[in-house]
């Protein structure tokens, strides 16, 4: 994995990415706090924290926020925007950062996680993690139904190399047990809690196209091409009341450390 191009592609969307990204399920960061015990003046590292997304739904409980982000663009908005919060923003790749050993009570990572180099990511996560802490990935995953709309949708979206985090029902069941059974693998995580929470968005033409500029992707095309989906996503929603509507899993991977 070329990590240098893929983090300057993110980057190079910073704005797109901080006005289009949708938030987190509430129930998936209740569920994350509640379970991990957190409280005022608990420390959390994230992960790929992008612009701060997931970050903001987080700030008030009166956390410690240490936040990891190889993107400069992205940290500066990041850091404008939590400038009066107790959150620190690193430039630099999870791999490359040295965290205090057994510092954090929970690491969280949204829609990032993916990204780290295994195993010796679970290894540094653990390391960074009190005993007892918690390890918190979570995404959004869209869900590909068995309907003519979202049919039509994905066929769009491949022709155009439009991704977004996409699964057929099929698909994301092998997903969720490749990510559990990774974790456990590790030797360093006891088998995570999952958790799912289901919910529905309707975009506009104009936030979808937003929404799918965000994939590393569909910003390397040309905009003869870009143009081109823009046109033909207009068009399919025309014929769909108008917007674009989306189902989505929000997951989440919730895995205590292992004591030695």
């Amino acid at each position: 994995m070329d990590w240098k191009n893929e983090s300057e592609m993110f980057n190079q969307m910073a704005d797109y990415y901080d006005k289009y990204r949708p938030g987190y399920s509430q129930e998936v960061i209740d569920t994350i706090i509640r379970k991990a015990g957190l409280s005022a003046g608990s420390k959390l590292l994230e992960i790929g924290s992008g612009s701060g997304k997931a970050t903001s739904q987080f700030t008030n409980y009166g956390f410690e926020i240490h936040c990891i982000e190889p993107g400069i663009d992205l940290v500066a908005i990041g850091r404008e925007k939590f400038k009066e919060a107790n959150i620190t923003f690193v430039v630099s790749r999870f791999e490359d950062y040295s965290p205090q050993h057994g510092y954090f009570d929970a690491i969280i990572s949204a829609q990032a996680f993916h990204w780290l180099l295994q195993p010796a990511g679970y290894e540094k996560c653990a390391i960074a993690l009190k005993e007892n802490g918690y390890l918190a990935p979570f995404w959004n995953i869209g869900i590909i139904q068995d309907t003519e709309y979202d049919n039509a949708l994905h066929i769009l979206m491949e022709k155009h190399n439009a991704f977004t985090s996409d699964c057929t029902e099929e698909t994301y069941n092998k997903r969720m047990a490749d990510i559990s059974n990774g974790i456990i693998g590790s030797g360093f995580f006891a088998a995570p809690e999952i958790v799912q929470s289901h919910w529905s968005k309707n975009y506009t033409v104009d936030e979808y196209y937003g929404y799918v500029s965000t994939g590393n992707v569909f910003v390397q095309n040309r905009d003869e091409e870009k143009q081109a989906f823009y046109i033909a996503l207009s068009e399919l929603a025309a014929k769909y009341s108008g917007v674009i509507e989306r189902h989505y899993i929000c997951e989440l991977y919730l895995a205590r450390k292992m004591t030695r």
